[in-house]
């Protein structure tokens, strides 16, 4: 019901809104300066959020750094641009486009323990260790990357990634129940034609519905394992803007065999959530020469961070031209997932993997790494 409400008044209203607020903030000045600099970024949100919204566990930042970058944005305010947009296109707009249609893919078993670990390490990340250079970390998250496409490479190929299409578990509880039933009546009939009657009840395989595995049960050994990998997810969210939803995407497909539409879904949600955040640390704790802002001195005072603060600006001119976009692209990626099927978002993931990889070895042979 709030999912189809959303679909039906909020959204356009909120659509409305974001293009409107511009025109009422740049008055005459909206098509000679804002709109002649921006236009691309409406089209960059468009394409930043249709693709996680679809399922697939790529935040908007492996779209928004290359081209921001290539545009000559500084790094630490491409990071901020990538924050405070992810914090409304996956943190909220992506999570009600789906509503309407399945709102089981947000599995609140695995968000609600592991947010807090994320949201430390996105905190440590900014406070503590604040990147001044940031050529190893890129560097590690290069490899990983490559290792998750390989990985999910390897599950289209041997099937075992789960991208059934079929929204509910009835379906696949009914089949299950079909051959659980098939398999006593075999087993009754195998006794019968020996003369003997079995005094064992048979044994019966069953597997987990779709349903079953999204809700998350952790055992200490792999709450632990989760809690970590969330921590250092955090970490690089809080260095480059993006990577704990390819971190926590692996774990929940490799080690709770989740389908990957809940997959992705619930992991770029917690990137949003964590981006919210960030968002909040680089519009009131940048230095004072970087735009406006209260300039709160956040982080510890040391030989990386003398002054304390966080680095780059929240582009505000920017944000305000992709909110229309990152809206549309929630609404468009839920009936591109219907349309494209599971299976090809993930075709599609690799791709932006791959891509992903590319800029960052590009970047570091250009850096002289």
């Amino acid at each position: 019901r709030a999912g189809e409400v959303w679909r039906t008044h909020i959204s356009p209203a909120i659509l409305v809104f974001v293009l409107v607020l511009p025109m009422l903030i740049y008055q005459k000045e909206y098509f000679s300066t804002f709109f002649h600099d921006t236009w691309y970024v409406p089209i960059m949100g468009i394409i930043g959020c249709t693709i996680p919204s679809g399922g697939a566990p790529v935040a908007g930042g492996v779209v928004f750094l290359p081209i921001l970058t290539m545009k000559n944005i500084e790094a630490h305010e491409a990071v901020a641009f990538a924050a405070s947009t992810q914090m409304i296109g996956v943190g909220i707009f992506a999570p009600m486009g789906w509503m309407s249609r399945d709102p089981t893919v947000l599995m609140p078993s695995f968000l609600k323990p592991m947010f807090p670990f994320a949201l430390a390490g996105l905190l440590f990340s900014y406070l503590v260790t604040p990147l001044a250079k940031e050529d190893e970390v890129l560097l590690a998250f290069t490899i990983f990357v490559i290792c998750l496409a390989i990985y999910i490479i390897k599950g289209l190929v041997t099937s075992q990634l789960d991208t059934s299409q079929n929204d509910s578990s009835e379906e696949e509880e009914a089949e299950n129940s079909s051959q659980s039933t098939e398999e006593v009546v075999e087993d009754e009939e195998s006794a019968e034609g020996y003369g003997t009657m079995s005094t064992t009840a048979p044994v019966v395989e069953r597997q987990m519905s779709k349903a079953e595995r999204r809700n998350i049960v952790f055992t200490p050994k792999l709450f632990t394992i989760y809690a970590v990998c969330c921590f250092l997810g955090g970490m690089l969210c809080g260095w480059i803007g993006i990577g704990v939803e390819k971190v926590t995407f692996f774990l929940l497909t490799y080690f709770h065999k989740v389908d990957v539409i809940a997959a992705g879904l619930s992991s770029i949600t917690m990137t949003g959530w964590l981006s919210f955040v960030a968002f909040l640390l680089h519009a009131v704790c940048t230095p004072e020469d970087e735009g406006f802002g209260p300039h709160l001195t956040c982080g510890l005072k040391d030989e990386l961070n003398p002054s304390g603060h966080v680095f780059g600006k929240v582009p505000y001119e920017l944000w305000l031209s992709v909110l229309p976009g990152i809206l549309i692209g929630s609404l468009i990626g839920p009936a591109v997932n219907a349309a494209v099927g599971p299976r090809n978002i993930m075709i599609i993931f690799v791709g932006f993997l791959f891509f992903d990889a590319t800029y960052n070895i590009y970047n570091l042979a250009t850096n002289g790494f």
